[in-house]
């Protein structure tokens, strides 16, 4: 249950230079292939038929259309009729294409010199009890996220004033003394009052990563 590798990724993530991304959940092998396919089938579909002399085959048209999205995700310059969910499509179709048969558990996409890198996250199976990375699940397959490579980085962020670009690492830290490498949280409407509240969750891969509250001060 602990084991790297499935056959397909909990989670993927498109990580900035800027420690700023992405964090898509999947839920299931026939979830994943979904997402993936609601990208790869219609750009297949669009180059299908005769064959065009000295034009790329449809297969190469996919990996150029997902680049491009995904380009634009780490450029910050998506269009906004696509959003996180249809990133999170162009993700799910680049980590198939990247890894056909067994599946890490996490998945990073990240650019390394300017060119799309797609990697096993081992790190985030390792547990520091401390998030490395905290998830705005917003929609379908998640959102936003902020990344941290130490507890140092952790804590500037947690102890910093929240604004609308960075807000949920300081809740998560005002709640949890110690929490798993990733921590999900979404905002809800209290149905008694009206109140904005946010529920929150760790994702522990079935590995030993408890989620404490902080006690009271």
């Amino acid at each position: 249950m602990g084991g790297s590798s499935a056959s397909y990724p909990e989670i993927v993530f498109l990580r900035r230079h800027d420690r700023s991304g992405y964090g898509f959940f999947f839920h299931g092998m026939e979830d994943f292939r979904r997402a993936a396919e609601s990208f790869t089938l219609p750009v297949l579909r669009s180059f299908a038929g005769e064959p065009v002399p000295g034009q790329p085959q449809p297969l190469d048209h996919l990996k150029t259309a997902i680049a491009t999205l995904l380009g634009q995700a780490f450029d910050k310059a998506v269009p906004a009729e696509c959003g996180a969910e249809g990133i999170s499509r162009a993700a799910a179709a680049g980590v198939l294409d990247r890894f056909p048969g067994p599946v890490p558990r996490v998945v990073v996409l990240e650019q390394v010199l300017g060119r799309l890198r797609v990697r096993p996250g081992i790190e985030f199976m390792r547990h520091p009890g401390h998030p490395l990375a905290v998830v705005v699940d917003a929609d379908t397959h998640g959102g936003e996220a902020h990344f941290f490579n130490n507890v140092t980085q952790y804590q500037a962020a947690g102890e910093s004033q929240a604004n609308a670009a960075c807000w949920l690492p300081q809740i998560i830290y005002r709640l949890y003394a110690t929490t798993p490498s990733v921590v999900a949280g979404r905002p809800l409407r209290d149905r008694e009052d009206g109140d904005t509240v946010v529920e929150c969750r760790g994702i522990n891969f079935g590995l030993p990563a408890p989620l404490v509250e902080r006690s009271a001060r």
